[in-house]
């Protein structure tokens, strides 16, 4: 115990001497980095930039709505501590050539210079199109933690066989412009399949529907965050619902996963109510 007061007072000590000096401790330090950080267009740029780089060179890719007017961009650029960029941040520069691209020079504090490929190009939207409706499955989780305990993952048809309604459903997706800051808008239109019938979450006499009926039906907006790679249904209304979008590699599946938490578990139900009750991660599986 008296050991460890001394290295308590000791380290106070020291922590109070080096307030006390007040220094820079990059006073003396020229930094060599002479990187771009981010970059940022004046209007119509979707999502964050692509940045990567190498020992001798670096590259931006930026995306924007189709149609942009290209002929003076004048981009915000942040770059490494204490460089310096040309063309400067916010000067105008036409990208409107064949290739869209140009160079940007990134000089560090210490004088080395590095030259950036910054290239602008159309978004081709991964989302738009028509999907069809593969899957509907839940993962559940009763006594989490307990020995007694079970969990797993089922389609959801095989608690609610009417969840099999929507199966031939199929989900259109179009872009409609982006927001100040880089937001996707779009429409999208839920339609029933050869059917003509929406699911309905009943499993007996118990309405599920607030637990599963995620992805709204019919028609209406939404609006895609890249920061985050969510889509908002409906954003600013009551039904508004937001979700992860999950591609496949080769971008013809995606898998939509809504948090469909808390638990409410009937313990005086059977088995497949506790499983509904207790549905941690509820998704659909699209296919294009």
């Amino acid at each position: 115990m008296k050991s460890l007061k001394i290295t308590l007072l000791t380290a106070g000590a020291f922590a109070s001497f080096l307030g006390g000096c007040k220094q820079d401790p990059f006073k003396d330090i020229v930094s060599n980095e002479r990187a771009i950080t981010d970059f940022v267009l004046d209007k119509n740029q979707i999502g964050v930039a692509e940045i990567t780089r190498t020992a001798d060179m670096g590259k931006v890719i930026v995306y924007v709505v189709p149609g942009t007017d290209l002929t003076k961009v004048m981009p915000r650029i942040e770059t490494s501590y204490h460089a310096e960029v040309s063309p400067g941040s916010g000067q105008p520069t036409d990208f409107s050539g064949t290739n869209r691209t140009r160079t940007y020079n990134v000089t560090s504090q210490s004088g080395e210079t590095r030259p950036w490929t910054v290239e602008i190009r159309d978004y081709v939207s991964d989302l738009d199109g028509t999907w069809s409706v593969t899957n509907l499955q839940f993962q559940y989780f009763i006594g989490e933690g307990e020995s007694w305990g079970w969990n797993g993952t089922k389609t959801l048809a095989s608690n609610i066989p009417d969840a099999s309604k929507e199966l031939d459903n199929t989900l259109t997706f179009a872009v409609t412009g982006v927001t100040a800051d880089g937001k996707l808008t779009g429409t999208f239109n839920h339609q029933a399949g050869p059917d003509g019938q929406f699911a309905n979450f009943m499993y007996g006499a118990t309405d599920y529907n607030y637990k599963f009926r995620r992805l709204p039906r019919n028609q209406g907006t939404w609006m895609r965050n890249f920061a985050d790679n969510t889509i908002t249904f409906n954003p600013g209304t009551a039904q508004t619902k937001t979700v992860a979008l999950e591609f496949s590699a080769d971008k013809r599946s995606l898998k939509m996963p809504f948090n469909v938490q808390p638990y409410d578990i009937d313990w005086n139900g059977d088995g497949g109510k506790k499983e509904l009750g207790g549905a941690k991660t509820y998704w659909y599986m699209l296919r294009k």
